[in-house]
């Protein structure tokens, strides 16, 4: 593949940080083979302070300009403050300033051992790197806190084309590439909830062992009191022997299954424990090179102790102060620069604090999910009224709109989206990844809506911006090209479909490997399609692929797991195989009522899954029961026209005919029949067919009427 970006990274250390300097260059190396498939190569440039004490001939001028050309900006310090290291992060914040666009300036201080002191030099860098520039740098205390601060800032710096992060079994992983241990880092490792959970787990986890090998010699003991049994099965004594050998057996299953049911839910639980401390620390990573507020210096440094309730309480202030800069801000004669930072330092707060809030997994989800929604509307409605820096505006509203779409909240993610698109077009013009990740979001968006025609004209427009900025074999091609499958899927033009799922996944096939999420989502979106055309053994074959990946890659407890499950129950279920049908749409649900709590579309999809089951049971109470969970949610989610709400209705609908209840029947199958005609038009086949159950339906109570008469 040929490289699209180079991006120049130039670290400045001392002679003491030798041993930092060369894991860091070995990391930068290992980045550069993964990115490198990405169309992303990293250059490293380094220099030591103790080679131009030695040499006496070092041309400064020279370094200095590789220090304003670079992309990024490291400088890594211990106990000292070495001249030209302080003199080359001047240079780079003095060049930052002047062009408001790079390097990034980042700085590292390795955490002091015992017995170790820091330098006046550096003590005073500090004071004056936090006092005069309001900069909060990285802490490290282990090459492992190191590697995962710059990957982070890495990914901040070139968004376009690049993976994600996420814990894979206690590691953090980028692009399936181990980047640091939970444990080893700080505030994981020193978080008392954190250590709590993983006590439990393993304490668990040693008593189950236990009990597995106790009852292993049960079972061998009882097989050979079977055999005796078999040859002489008249023998009474034998026979007691095997019955009480059998009991035996009974009792330790019946010790090892609650033990084993509590063990599957810590994990999941710790699991996703893992993840929102892993995106606080995202969002923490943003802010470093940034100015900020001593009291987001104290909730970070709490924070990074481990101390995610106290960075919480920390920041409780920082909404009651924001409503009071912004009055007065609003309310003064003379606009001062001073009011203004105020404003702009409480909005930083309150976007820090969505990260927090949901990262406290000691508060239920939807309350979670309430409070944050709540704080992203503060800070927006703050940043629209005050000269909020366009860039930070662009990427709050991003954020904004993504985490309204996570939650369902589709509406209020297009109205944001509306809003954000002109925004970023006026920063990076037409023909960049920012602009095309932008009309991706936004087509996110009007698929969820079913507003099919806007979401395709955006998705277009994203994969023309796409090819033209990465060429035709790209992740992020790959990405626009499933899009657009997707689309084409949900109209029903399933060869249309299948031949852009197809283009994705041999670009996904190419640049990455086998067991890749992007690679999974194309199986996914594949049988999908076979499952579409009613090829259940074909659509089985690419889901199971999918489900593979996804558990090895992102465990089980994730939404692109669940995914998986939630499409393989419906091959059993047409198989007529519902028990196994029932035990995939469990799991589930069980997933996403833990990720997304009981308000999201998903867990909706979850109700409705297991509904059709005890429908197809010949159980119309149980069945209804999870239609209607399923209808709550899609009603507060959804506006008046959505498919799933059509789907509710036909459902509850048919329901009600099976019970003999035909005048419920048909006030269910007319409102099915309202979105449905809004959506496809009166003359596709989902319109059609509602009709026709309604033709049914009031057969039923004319010949009802007729019969009563």
């Amino acid at each position: 593949m040929d490289i699209r970006r180079t991006i120049n990274i130039f670290l400045a250390s001392s002679e003491e940080m030798e041993n930092d300097r060369n894991a860091f260059g070995n990391l930068v190396r290992r980045l550069n083979g993964i990115c490198e498939k990405q169309g992303i190569h990293i250059e490293l440039f380094e220099w030591e302070d103790y080679d131009a004490a030695y040499n006496g001939c070092r041309k400064q001028d020279e370094y200095n300009e590789k220090v304003r050309s670079c992309d990024m900006f490291l400088a890594l310090f211990h106990i000292k403050a070495g001249k030209w290291t302080l003199e080359e992060f001047d240079v780079a914040s003095e060049e930052y300033r002047r062009t408001g666009q790079k390097p990034k300036v980042y700085v590292y201080c390795r955490e002091l051992n015992s017995g170790e002191f820091e330098s006046e030099e550096l003590k005073n860098f500090k004071n004056r790197l936090f006092d005069e520039m309001g900069h909060y740098w990285s802490v490290y205390s282990n090459k492992d806190s190191m590697q995962l601060h710059f990957v982070m800032q890495l990914m901040l710096l070139e968004s376009g084309g690049m993976g994600k992060l996420k814990v894979d079994n206690g590691r953090v992983m980028f692009m399936d590439s181990p980047i640091a241990s939970m444990d080893k880092l700080r505030f994981a490792a020193e978080n008392e909830d954190y250590r709590k959970k993983q006590n439990e787990i393993n304490e668990l986890h040693d008593e189950i062992e236990g009990l597995q090998l106790e009852l292993e010699e049960k079972k061998t003991k009882l097989q050979k009191k079977k055999d005796k049994l078999e040859k002489h099965p008249d023998d009474e004594e034998y026979l007691e022997e095997y019955e009480e050998v059998q009991k035996e057996v009974e009792k330790i299953i019946e010790k090892l299954q609650p033990k084993l049911n509590k063990y599957n839910k810590q994990k999941e639980e710790f699991a996703q424990y893992q993840d929102s401390l892993l995106d606080t620390a995202k969002r923490i990573s943003r802010l470093q090179g940034e100015r900020i507020t001593d009291r987001m210096r104290r909730a970070m440094e709490a924070f990074e102790a481990g101390k995610v309730c106290e960075a919480n309480i920390i920041l409780k202030e920082a909404e009651r102060d924001a409503d009071r800069n912004l009055s007065d801000y609003k309310k003064s004669r003379e606009i001062t620069e001073q009011k203004r930072q105020n404003v702009i330092h409480s909005i930083e707060e309150l976007l820090l604090k969505t990260s927090t809030v949901m990262s406290d997994a000691s508060i239920p989800i939807e309350e979670r999910i309430q409070k944050a929604s709540e704080l992203y509307a503060q800070a927006d409605k703050m940043a629209s009224e005050v000269d909020y820096d366009k860039e930070k505006y662009a990427d709050l509203l991003y954020d904004y709109a993504d985490f309204l779409k996570d939650y369902g909240m589709y509406k209020e993610a297009e109205a944001v989206c509306l809003r954000m698109l002109p925004l970023v077009e006026e920063l990076y013009g037409t023909d960049g990844e920012d602009i095309a990740k932008a009309y991706c979001q936004m087509g996110h968006v009007y698929g969820s809506l079913a507003d099919f025609d806007k979401a395709m004209e955006c998705y277009d427009k994203s994969l023309v911006i796409r090819k033209k900025v990465y060429g035709e074999e790209h992740p992020s091609t790959a990405k626009s090209f499933n899009n657009i499958g997707s689309i084409y899927y949900t109209k029903g033009d399933y060869n249309i479909a299948l031949e852009y799922y197809n283009k994705g996944l041999e670009i996904f096939e190419k640049v990455s490997d086998e067991e890749h999420p992007y690679t999974a989502a194309s199986y996914n979106n594949i049988g999908l399609l076979y499952d579409s055309l009613g090829d259940y053994d074909k659509a089985l074959e690419y889901y199971n692929k999918a489900l593979e990946i996804y558990e090895k890659v992102y465990g089980d407890v994730h939404p692109d797991t669940a995914m998986s499950y939630n499409n393989i129950g419906p091959i059993y279920y047409t198989r007529g195989d519902y028990d196994k049908s029932l035990n995939y749409f469990n799991k589930a649900l069980e997933i996403y009522e833990k990720v997304y709590g009981e308000e999201h579309p998903d867990t909706a999809m979850g109700y409705n899954n297991i509904g059709a089951i005890y429908y197809a049971r010949g159980d119309y109470d149980k069945a209804l029961e999870y239609y209607n969970k399923a209808l709550v949610i899609r009603e507060k989610v959804y506006g008046d026209v959505h498919p799933e709400k059509a789907q509710s209705y036909n459902n509850i609908g048919v329901v009600y005919y099976r019970l003999g209840d035909y005048d419920k029947s048909l006030e269910y199958y007319n409102k099915s029949l309202v979105i449905r005609e809004k959506i496809y038009g009166e003359e596709h086949e989902n319109t059609q067919k509602i009709r026709k159950k309604i033709e049914d339906v009031k057969a039923k109570i004319a010949e009802n009427d007729s019969n009563k008469k």
